[in-house]
């Protein structure tokens, strides 16, 4: 039976979650999440709640030394694992022998259960699988590996990340002020929010990621199913995963609805349609 991990899109959110797994970055180390202090961190571990952190920017070498310090304090933590971008981390942790349960999380990368498979050899136990993929290769995927699983089935899907500060430099180049917190890209009649923030610049899918059917379908197939609160107010947040926690196969359509009537921009995404990119 699946259980649901939560990405809040704010503070006031986490204390709100009460019997599920929330996933949270680290200030400096993290993109795509709500960012939190160490401090802050502790306060939940004494709350007993259950977290797991995300370490996922692509490090430099000048960030090597502080990030090895970081892993050490984690593996102290009662959290319930690590996931993870950049290989720099695995090699660590196996270096130092530290007590983190690691969870590949390479976005785009994270497509078939050969390389799956051989993070699992190298002691990674668990895999967020790509939301570029269909239904059928997440059931796939889950038949041959040994691998616990990650599957997003709600909420705004992260599409880019770059350390460079796009809109930033735009308004400095120009000249311009501005002191929104997001914005919006508008291409082929469709809205994309983008954030730019000290971790860089960030854009996401214009839909939000209506998987609830499928959730019926996989929670006896998949460890451990995602709902992403980005850009996602806290009461319209809880409402979801309430309709998440209460659904079966005889009120799905009700709930269905209600979705719909909570948000006008719900969508499949790629569970039926594979991807395919095109250079224009």
């Amino acid at each position: 039976m699946s259980k649901l991990v939560i990405i809040p899109n704010d503070i006031k959110t986490v204390d709100k979650i009460i019997d599920h797994y929330i996933l949270l970055g680290i200030k400096g180390y993290s993109v795509n999440n709500l960012n939190i202090e160490l401090d802050y961190l502790k306060e939940l571990i004494k709350k007993k709640k259950n977290i797991f952190i995300t370490l996922n920017k692509n490090f430099t070498n000048a960030e090597l030394e502080d990030l090895e310090k970081l892993l050490k304090q984690l593996a102290t933590y009662d959290i319930k694992g690590i996931f993870y971008y950049d290989v720099a981390i695995v090699n660590i942790v196996k270096r130092l022998k530290l007590d983190l349960n690691l969870v590949w999380a390479a976005e785009h990368l994270t497509t078939n259960y050969y390389t799956i498979n051989y993070w699992y050899n190298q002691g990674v136990t668990s895999t967020f699988l790509s939301n570029e993929i269909t239904k059928d290769e997440i059931i796939s995927i889950s038949e041959n590996t040994p691998s616990h699983l990650f599957v997003q089935l709600f909420g705004y899907i992260p599409m880019y990340v770059s350390k460079r500060h796009a809109i930033k430099n735009y308004f400095k180049h120009f000249n311009l002020h501005d002191h929104s917190k997001k914005y919006y890209l508008f291409k082929e009649n469709k809205y994309y929010s983008i954030t730019d923030n000290e971790d860089g610049t960030m854009i996401y899918s214009n839909f939000i990621l209506n998987g609830l059917k499928e959730y019926i379908e996989l929670k006896d197939k998949i460890e451990y199913i995602v709902i992403n609160g980005y850009n996602i107010d806290s009461d319209k947040l809880l409402e979801i995963i309430n309709i998440f926690e209460t659904s079966n196969t005889q009120n799905i359509s009700k709930l269905e609805q209600k979705l719909n009537e909570l948000f006008s921009n719900l969508s499949k995404g790629f569970l039926y349609e594979e991807t395919i990119y095109k250079v224009k």
